[in-house]
């Protein structure tokens, strides 16, 4: 009687496993790096960039983009608006369009890829993902 209970738990466990098993084949379900790593994997590498990169630029102070192109810079100035609370953005380029001053406002320069840093910055910071430049004081 016992091996009859035994054998008839194992049957009924047999459609909960087969189941999860797959789910599991096509669903990841690891854990993200960022909020949208799964959904769009260039915006997560821009977060992972501005996310190592707000550890060095302090509350009061203010920040611009550099990247490779506009379309870049926009993008990274939108998702920074979220993780840079309580610092100035100068924004480079801001909805495609080349903003006057051009972000030379800014004490912190963020630079996304392999963008140069500016000229007259004094000291330049590696970061995953790209770099932080440092201006003499603003």
């Amino acid at each position: 009687m016992r091996r009859l209970w035994l054998i008839g738990a194992l049957v009924l466990l047999i459609g909960p496993v087969v189941t999860w098993s797959r789910f599991l084949e096509h669903h990841d379900i690891r854990r993200r790096a960022s909020p949208i790593d799964a959904a769009q994997p260039t915006f997560a590498a821009y977060w992972r960039f501005l996310d190592e990169a707000r550890r060095f630029v302090p509350e009061g102070s203010s920040y611009t983009i550099n990247a490779a192109n506009g379309d870049e810079e926009t993008q990274l100035f939108m998702i920074s608006a979220g993780l840079f609370g309580g610092v100035r953005p100068y924004p480079a380029t801001f909805v495609w369009a080349p903003q006057p001053g051009g972000g030379r406002e800014a004490k912190y320069v963020l630079v996304y890829g392999s963008a140069g840093c500016p000229s007259d910055a004094t000291m330049m910071r590696l970061v995953k993902g790209g770099s932080i430049c440092i201006r003499g004081e603003r």
